[in-house]
C-alpha cells in the first residue's frame, strides 16, 4: 500500500471505530488521572477539551488545565471569551465608505489592485489573530459562525464589509443568538452576498430568505416555498447606506403589503421574519445541531439535539450558558466520540503552531498553507460553508497536510528559535532593520519567488522573512533540542509518564510504531505524522 492511499485508509478506518479509552493505572501521575480524581481531570481530558475548543495550546497551559476538574476547566475556558480582537486592524479599515468610493472613482484599475491587496491583508490579519490570541475559543466561535452564516470575500469583494462581519461574530458569537441572527440579517456583507441589496418592491430576491430558513435557522422541512417567497417580499428595500456601510430599510423600495409567513399574517418586514424564526421550535434544535457538529461528532443524536434545543430556547438564546452546557455534557466527554472529528486545515496548522508556542509566522505564509489544504479564510466554497469531516482528506489535501507536518513545522520551529534568540534585537519600531535582515532563501518557501520582497505583517511590526542556509544549520539543533527538553520535563524521568506524553498530542494511542531511539524533531514527528493526529 503506497503512502497516501495508506494514510487515507488509516484515517478512514479510525473514524469508523470507537476508540477504547482504558482507565489509567492507579499509580499513574496527576497528568493522566481520571476525571473523578481530586488531582484533576488529567492530560487526556485536557487535550480533548482544548483541541476541540482552542485549536491547541502550549504544553504548560495543557498541564494547568489537566490539574482542574472538568467543570472547573470549562468555567475557566469560558471566562476567556472576548468581544474584541487583540491584533490591531489594518490601517485601511478606518476609511469611510465615501473615502473608498473616492479612491475607486480616482483610478478604477489602481483601486482594484489596492483592494485585492486589502483582501490578502484581511486574511493575514485573521490568521495572525487566531495564532496569537489569548482567547482561542473566541476565534473558534468566529470561525464556526463564519462557516454557518457564510459570506465569501470573492463575491462580496469588500474587505471592509468582511472584516465588519468578522467583528460582528466576535462581538455577538458567544453572547445571544437572537441578537446575532438579527445583526447578521442587517449585515452589509450578507446583504451584498445574498443579494438583499438588489431586492426591491415588485422584484424580490429570494436568496437571503431561502438561506435564512434552510441554512441559518430552521433546516429543511420546517418551512414552505410560499414562506420563502413571502419572506423575500418582507426583505425588499434593504440597502447598504451611510458612511459606515450600515444596512437600512428604504420605505419607497420596501413591499409593505400584507404577507403570511410561518403562519403569521400582517404587514411584515425583515425583522418581523427574523423574530418569527426565533419563535419556531425548530430554530433551537437547528443551532444545537450546529454546536454538536462543531464540538462533538459528525453524527448528531436527535434526542440530545431536541433536549439541547429546549435548553437554548429556555435560556432566551444565551450562547455563553449554552456553551457551558455543551462542554459539561456527557456527550462532549464520551469515549465513543473521542477522535470522531477530522481536523480542518485551520485546526491542523494553527493547532500545531500553537502547541509549540510558535507565534512569529506571518499570516501570509499561514494562508498559503491553508489554501494548499483547501481552506481559505473569508472564502468558504459556497453558501453552505465548508463541508468539513472527511471532505478535508483526499489524496491531494492529505499530501499537503503531511508536507506541512513533516517540513513546515520544523522550519517554523527553527525560525521561532532564531526570532526569540536574535530576531527581536533586529526589530525596531518601524520594522526590520535592513542592515540585519538575513538573506532570503527561496528553498524555504517553494511558492515564493526568490526576487519577491518581504512583506510587512499587517498584524504587527515584524516583517515576514526567512532565514538563510547558514542560520538554518545553526538553529536547527537548538530548535530540536527544545523539543527534547519539553519531553524530558514532561515525563520527569518516569517511564509511566510516556503514555501521558502521547495522549497529550493524540486522541488515542498511535497506530504506527514509534522509533524509541528518536529524539528532538524525530520524537515530535513520530506523533504528529501518525494518522491519529489528523483527528480530534
Amino acid at each position: 500500500m503506497s503512502l497516501i492511499p495508506g494514510l487515507l485508509f488509516l484515517v478512514g478506518s479510525l473514524l469508523t471505530v470507537q476508540p477504547v479509552i482504558d482507565s489509567p493505572p492507579t499509580d499513574q501521575p496527576a497528568t493522566v488521572d481520571s476525571a473523578d480524581s481530586p488531582k484533576g481531570m488529567g492530560i487526556a481530558d485536557a487535550r480533548h477539551l482544548l483541541d476541540r475548543t482552542c485549536f491547541g495550546v502550549p504544553h504548560q497551559t495543557l498541564e494547568n488545565y489537566a490539574s482542574l476538574t472538568r467543570d472547573q476547566a470549562v468555567d475557566q475556558l469560558i471566562s476567556t471569551l472576548k468581544t474584541e480582537a487583540q491584533t490591531p486592524l489594518p490601517e485601511w479599515t478606518g476609511l469611510t465608505v465615501q473615502e473608498i468610493r473616492d479612491l475607486r472613482l480616482e483610478d478604477r484599475q489602481a483601486f482594484g489592485k489596492t483592494q485585492r491587496g486589502w483582501q490578502q491583508e484581511a486574511r493575514s490579519w485573521w490568521a495572525q489573530e487566531i495564532l496569537t490570541t489569548s482567547s482561542p475559543l473566541t476565534e473558534r466561535l468566529v470561525l464556526m459562525w463564519h462557516g454557518h452564516f457564510t459570506s465569501e470575500m470573492r463575491t462580496v469583494r469588500s474587505p471592509h464589509a468582511m472584516l465588519a462581519q468578522n467583528r460582528l461574530f466576535r462581538k455577538n458569537g458567544s453572547d445571544n443568538f437572537a441578537e446575532l441572527l438579527r445583526a447578521v440579517s442587517m449585515d452589509s456583507a450578507m446583504a451584498i452576498y445574498l443579494n438583499t441589496q438588489q431586492s426591491k418592491k415588485g422584484k424580490p430576491n429570494e436568496n437571503f430568505a431561502r438561506e435564512l430558513f434552510e441554512l441559518f435557522s430552521l433546516g429543511e422541512g420546517h418551512y414552505t416555498e410560499r414562506d420563502v417567497k413571502e419572506a423575500a417580499r418582507a426583505f425588499t428595500g434593504y440597502r447598504v447606506q451611510g458612511s459606515l456601510g450600515q444596512v437600512r430599510k428604504v420605505s419607497r423600495l420596501h413591499d409593505s403589503s400584507v404577507k403570511t409567513i410561518l403562519g403569521k399574517r400582517g404587514r411584515l418586514d425583515g425583522m418581523d421574519v427574523v423574530n418569527l424564526v426565533l419563535k419556531h421550535p425548530a430554530c433551537g434544535e437547528w443551532i444545537a445541531r450546529r454546536f454538536w457538529l462543531e464540538f462533538v461528532s459528525p453524527t448528531p443524536d436527535q434526542e440530545v439535539i431536541k433536549m439541547w434545543g429546549k435548553v437554548l430556547r429556555r435560556s432566551d438564546w444565551d450562547l455563553n450558558a449554552f456553551l457551558s452546557h455543551v462542554f459539561k455534557s456527557d456527550q462532549f466527554w464520551a469515549a465513543e466520540y473521542r477522535g470522531a472529528l477530522v481536523k480542518s486545515p485551520v485546526d491542523l496548522v494553527m493547532g500545531s503552531l500553537r502547541r509549540l508556542d510558535i507565534t512569529e509566522i506571518p499570516g501570509l505564509q499561514i494562508n498559503r498553507n491553508l489554501q494548499a489544504m483547501g481552506q481559505v479564510l473569508f472564502d468558504p466554497p459556497n453558501v453552505a460553508g465548508w463541508p468539513g469531516g472527511t471532505a478535508w482528506i483526499d489524496s491531494t489535501s492529505l499530501l499537503e497536510r503531511r508536507k506541512f507536518l513533516q517540513d513546515a513545522v520544523p522550519t517554523a520551529m527553527i525560525f521561532s528559535t532564531w526570532q526569540k534568540r536574535e530576531g527581536s534585537a533586529s526589530v525596531g519600531k518601524s520594522g526590520m532593520n535592513p542592515e540585519k535582515t538575513p538573506d532570503m532563501d527561496p528553498e524555504m518557501d517553494p511558492e515564493m519567488s526568490p526576487d519577491m520582497k518581504p512583506e510587512m505583517n499587517p498584524a504587527g511590526n515584524r516583517m515576514a522573512k526567512r532565514l538563510n542556509r547558514r542560520q538554518i544549520r545553526r538553529y536547527r539543533p537548538v530548535a530540536a533540542q527544545s523539543v527534547e527538553q519539553l519531553y524530558q520535563q514532561f515525563i520527569g524521568g518516569k517511564s509511566m509518564n510516556e503514555e501521558a506524553w502521547t495522549l497529550s498530542w493524540l486522541p488515542f494511542q498511535p497506530v504506527t510504531d514509534a522509533d524509541q531511539s528518536d529524539t528532538g524533531f524525530g520524537r515530535l514527528q513520530e506523533l504528529i505524522l501518525d494518522p491519529t493526529y489528523q483527528l480530534k
